[in-house]
Formats: C-alpha cells, sequence, structure tokens
C-alpha cells in the first residue's frame, strides 16, 4: 500500500519511499519478484499522476519490464512496523512442485498480523505450527516465542521452509516432518498449535482435526491451556463447514475470533478469512 498522493509530490518524499522499498537493503540482498515490483511502480506512478516522478522510479520500471521472470523470487514482509523483516522465496504459480505450499496464501498474512498484535499470548511458549509452506508465520512467530517447530509434510515445502528459517537467522526454531494421517502421538513439547491455510480439501480435513486433538492432549496440561489458533481462507463453504463439523465430533470446543481484528496491509480481495481458536473440551464429571 502506498502513502496518499499528497505524500508524494515532492522528489524528496519519492526517494525517501524509494529507499525504503525498492532500494531497502533487504529487497537489495533478495532480489524481489519483477512483477511485484512492476505492479508497485505502476501504483507509485499512477498516484502521482502529472507530477514529477523520481528519475529512479522510471529506471526501476524499465528493468523491471524487461526481466525474464523466475518462477521462484523473494517477497520481503514486515507485521510490525519495520522492526523485523522476513524474507521468504516464493513461487508465483499457485500449484508447484504438486503442492501449494510454496507460496504464502491470505490466512497466513493475516495470522502473521494478528500474532504479531497480540504478542503476548505466545510470550514463553513453545509453538507447534501444521502445514507450514514456505515458513513465514513460523519466522514471524520465532520473534515473539520461546521455540516454534514447523512441520509439513511435502519435501519441497520443508526445504523452502527451512530456507526461510536459514536466510532470517532464526535461532530458535526447527523444521520437522510431520504426516496428518499417521498415528499422532501426544507431545508434550508444546504449548500453542497455529495453522494457516491448510482447510482446503475436505479429505484431508479428519486427519488435520485429529492431528490438532493429539497435539492439544498432554499429560502434563492438566489445566487445560492448550490451545491451537487456525485461520482459513473461506474459498468453499462445505468444505469449511466439513472443518467445524469434525471440530464438534472430536471433542474440541471453537471460539471464533473477532474477524474485524484480521486486518493487515497485505490482504487484497473479498476473500472470507476465519481465525478460531481451538481447546479440549474439559472433562464432564
Amino acid at each position: 500500500m502506498l502513502p496518499c498522493r499528497f505524500q508524494l509530490l515532492t522528489l524528496g518524499s519519492q526517494h525517501k519511499l524509494y529507499d525504503k522499498t525498492v532500494r531497502h537493503p533487504m529487497a537489495m540482498k533478495f532480489p524481489l519478484a519483477s512483477a511485484f515490483v512492476k505492479t508497485f511502480i505502476k501504483s507509485w506512478i499512477n498516484q502521482v499522476e502529472d507530477c514529477e516522478v523520481l528519475e529512479e522510479v522510471y529506471e526501476s520500471f524499465s528493468a523491471a519490464l524487461t526481466h525474464i521472470e523466475p518462477q521462484i523470487g523473494y517477497k520481503i514482509y514486515t507485521f510490525d512496523g519495520g522492526s523485523h523483516y522476513h524474507a521468504t522465496k516464493e513461487t508465483v504459480a499457485m500449484c508447484s512442485k504438486g503442492t501449494t505450499g510454496l507460496r504464502t496464501w491470505q490466512a497466513c498474512l493475516a495470522l502473521c498480523q494478528w500474532a504479531t498484535d497480540n504478542n503476548h499470548i505466545f510470550k514463553h511458549k513453545k509453538v507447534l505450527e501444521l502445514g507450514c509452506g514456505v515458513g513465514l508465520l513460523g519466522c514471524v512467530i520465532s520473534h515473539l516465542c520461546d521455540k516454534i517447530t514447523l512441520t509439513d509434510y511435502h519435501n519441497s515445502v520443508l526445504k523452502a521452509a527451512q530456507h526461510t528459517l536459514d536466510v532470517n537467522s532464526v535461532s530458535n526454531g526447527n523444521v520437522s516432518v510431520l504426516d496428518w494421517s499417521r498415528s499422532c502421538v501426544e507431545d508434550d513439547n508444546l504449548d500453542i498449535v497455529v495453522a494457516a491455510d491448510v482447510v482446503f480439501d475436505p479429505t484431508i480435513v479428519p486427519d488435520l482435526v485429529k492431528t490438532i486433538k493429539n497435539k492439544l492432549s498432554s499429560s502434563k496440561d492438566t489445566d487445560g491451556s492448550r490451545v491451537a489458533y487456525i485461520c482459513s481462507t473461506v474459498r468453499n463453504k462445505d468444505t469449511y463447514s466439513t472443518f467445524l463439523n469434525e471440530i464438534s465430533e472430536q471433542g474440541l470446543t471453537k471460539t471464533e475470533i473477532d474477524s474485524s481484528k484480521l486486518k493487515c496491509i497485505y490482504l487484497f480481495g473479498t476473500d472470507t478469512i476465519k481465525l478460531i481458536k481451538l481447546q479440549l473440551k474439559p472433562p464432564v464429571d
């Protein structure tokens, strides 16, 4: 999102914005996808309209136009006003190498922002992420918690997630394989489970919910304090209803987070995004 038009009228203000975006040190270290640069600068030029545009902006636009777009490039995110930047290497394709996990999706962006805004929830906690994708959410939460484990099943996704941890110098996170379809034992080494954009295929929903339940179950969790935060883009209402029904059948309680709190500058379109908090139902006396 660009500043409003009057803030871009002077060349000085444009130069400051240019240095903080296209020429930011992170963008120099991790080259941005040219398609993203083209979209950003085109919006910039449209904002300024008939006023003078910084020469470097046109130069960057021209370079992006002539650049042969690779299938994979970096994206750089910040959710706390620039205190932390997160670089991820993502595909531009919806599906690549037989998986949709090699790019960041809408619900992940929403959950990254919500977690940052509610960082007290993760303080001193051990976190497990299901379906980590390229690792953006895990990278963001690593700054908020004591330890985080990113899990997925696809080998290419696991490599991408590890790359994200490495290039962002995350020292309190690790990547591990987890197959939801296999028996999932209790895990005593966690406090919070997170997942984003994992509810998209009704055939895997039972295994997903079973995994969440097993991860929330522990003999050490005597006060029922373990929680899961699952953020979903509701692309198919029937699939999401299947997910909610499975939650009830598996004996979990659901609390829906106010959707007005799911704000993020990276979100676009009209997709419905839902964030729910899951816990085990208390035993009946």
